[in-house]
């Protein structure tokens, strides 16, 4: 009966007007895609077949009569009768709203037609066709699409500014790695002159050594070789004792600054003890409480190795004087040479005497003995000055090698990191951006470190720069770079630190929001134009400019 009923029904135009079923000329039905057309003008039957059901057709009177027919609801472009359907069923996107003047867009189906003007959308009011309750919802698209151009347009001219700093940033940042290539090969040049500098001065050094060890030994001065066993066992103690004392004061020191931060630990924790309110049931705080207590209970009262009793002894101790004059040698041991004298007969010995003296000479001018020991006032150093001179400019030369070495690698690592799209980041390095939200100031520093300080002017480490990231936005609903922030300090009972930039196209460096998703998680909201290429690539430009945040006193 209803069908027989509807086939006198005028069907609904686009407009909102009426024309009978049988007119000549076809309206496109109420909500439906002008794109759509072909697949809803009516045949020579006068009939319509459900888009994705076409087994499922009925006169064509039955469409927008505010009764789901099809499965897929595709009968119903211009009413929410079909809007309990999931969205995968149906494959309209919703009433479709032509906003003259604006621009076009889909609105949800149960939103048809609940007596609630949707502007934001429908800004031409065609939703609540029906007037629902009285409402009247007039087409107030010219003035929307007006403000709206008004914004694009500002939103455009932000978004070519942040695009013309983008620019300037890459040209910088090719500038920047240009310097770290030439750097690279003019350290490879210095490497090498250095390398070859280093072998002269290996090779000046061990000529000098061989000429001072001959000259030694024609000279019967002492060397190390001449030296007697019991010389050698002498100066290796003195030297070993020298440095053990030097060891030993280090020790001293780093006990006395141990003992320093130990009382003032135990002073913070005592006053954390007295003044907390126990009143307040925090299990951490009382854990943290009993602690304290149990530490107290079972330190040691007997001398320990910070007191400062047994720091001064072991100092002294440590600058104690040893006469190692007193364990010379004193006789050369050569001189047992001299003590067969004693078993010969008179008229031999100075027949032999002569004889072992001119021996003991010939063993002293060719370095295998050690001459008669003559005690000087004052005691020489091992190698020569010359010898010393060589020593040290070769240790420098070498030293400069290593570090020249060490630049190399940091630069050719530089090179291979990810610094963004086109390098662009490198011009930012150690560009920081700062901003107050609550109590704390918050900042990072591009390639560096992002920081929390609070009124006191205390800072918290919340993480060094990590590397990039893409996350979704929720604010603006857009995939964005992020700056990873990370291995900050460690939280009480807590992770470590971490920070997360996630970054906007914009012309300027500034945060516009801070909040800490996580605990000790934080999410900075910034913008930059660093990013502003990548969005002019990805053909969004004025998306990312949009986005409500809540802006950062």
């Amino acid at each position: 009966m209803k069908s027989i009923l509807l086939l006198s029904l005028p069907l609904a135009l686009a407009d909102g007007s009426q024309k009978p079923i049988g007119d000549a000329a076809w309206a496109l039905p109420r909500g439906l895609n002008p794109a759509l057309s072909d697949k809803y003008r009516p045949d020579a039957s006068q009939t319509f077949s459900c888009l994705t059901n076409p087994q499922i057709s009925f006169p064509i009177s039955l469409l927008n009569d505010d009764f789901c027919d099809c499965p897929d609801g595709t009968d119903e472009p211009g009413t929410s009768a079909c809007s309990h359907l999931k969205a995968s069923v149906n494959p309209l996107p919703g009433f479709y709203c032509q906003n003259k003047g604006h621009v076009p867009a889909y609105i949800p189906f149960g939103r048809v037609n609940d007596g609630v003007c949707d502007y934001d959308t429908c800004c031409d009011g065609s939703d609540e066709w029906m007037g629902v309750g009285g409402v009247k919802c007039p087409d107030r698209c010219d003035e929307i699409g007006k403000e709206a151009r008004k914004a694009a347009a500002e939103k455009r001219k932000l978004f070519e500014s942040g695009i013309r700093s983008y620019n300037k940033l890459v040209a910088k940042a090719v500038l920047v790695k240009k310097e770290v290539e030439d750097k690279i090969v003019s350290l490879t040049g210095e490497i090498k002159r250095y390398e070859g500098l280093v072998e002269e001065k290996k090779a000046g050094l061990k000529k000098a050594e061989e000429e001072e060890k001959l000259k030694l030994a024609r000279s019967g001065a002492k060397g190390e070789e001449g030296k007697s066993t019991h010389q050698k066992l002498l100066d290796y103690s003195k030297e070993k004792v020298q440095d053990y004392q030097q060891k030993l004061l280090k020790l001293v020191d780093e006990a006395q600054r141990l003992r320093e931060e130990l009382e003032k630990t135990e002073k913070i924790l005592k006053t954390f003890k007295e003044e907390y309110n126990p009143n307040f049931n925090d299990e951490g705080v009382k854990r943290a409480v009993n602690g304290w207590e149990d530490y107290l209970a079972s330190k040691s009262q007997e001398e320990n190795i910070l007191s400062g009793d047994y720091l001064s002894e072991v100092t002294d101790l440590a600058y104690g004087h040893h006469n190692w004059e007193d364990y010379e040698p004193e006789e050369d041991l050569a001189q047992d040479m001299y003590a067969i004298e004693a078993f010969l007969p008179p008229f031999l010995r100075t027949i032999v005497h002569e004889q072992l003296s001119s021996l003991r000479q010939s063993l002293v001018e060719y370095g295998l003995l050690a001459p008669r020991k003559q005690k000087p006032s004052a005691k020489s150093d091992t190698l020569s000055p010359h010898i010393q001179k060589l020593t040290d400019d070769l240790t420098a030369t070498e030293s400069s090698l290593a570090s020249k070495k060490t630049e190399l690698a940091n630069l050719q690592t530089d090179l291979t990191k990810d610094y963004g799209p086109e390098s662009v980041f490198r011009a930012l390095k150690d560009v920081c951006t700062e901003a107050t939200s609550g109590e704390y100031t918050y900042s990072f520093c591009h390639l560096g470190r992002a920081t929390q300080k609070n009124r006191d002017g205390g800072s918290t480490h919340l993480g060094d720069w990590t590397g990039f990231d893409r996350r979704l936005d929720d604010e603006i609903e857009q995939e964005v770079t992020v700056i990873k922030f990370e291995k900050g300090l460690r939280c009480w009972n807590g992770p470590e630190r971490s920070a997360y930039v996630y970054l906007r196209c914009s012309a300027e460096e500034k945060i516009l929001s801070v909040a800490e998703t996580e605990k000790c998680v934080y999410k900075y909201v910034a913008t930059s134009p660093a990013v502003c290429g990548e969005i002019a690539a990805e053909g969004q430009e004025g998306i990312t400019m949009g986005g409500a945040t809540r802006q950062v006193n």
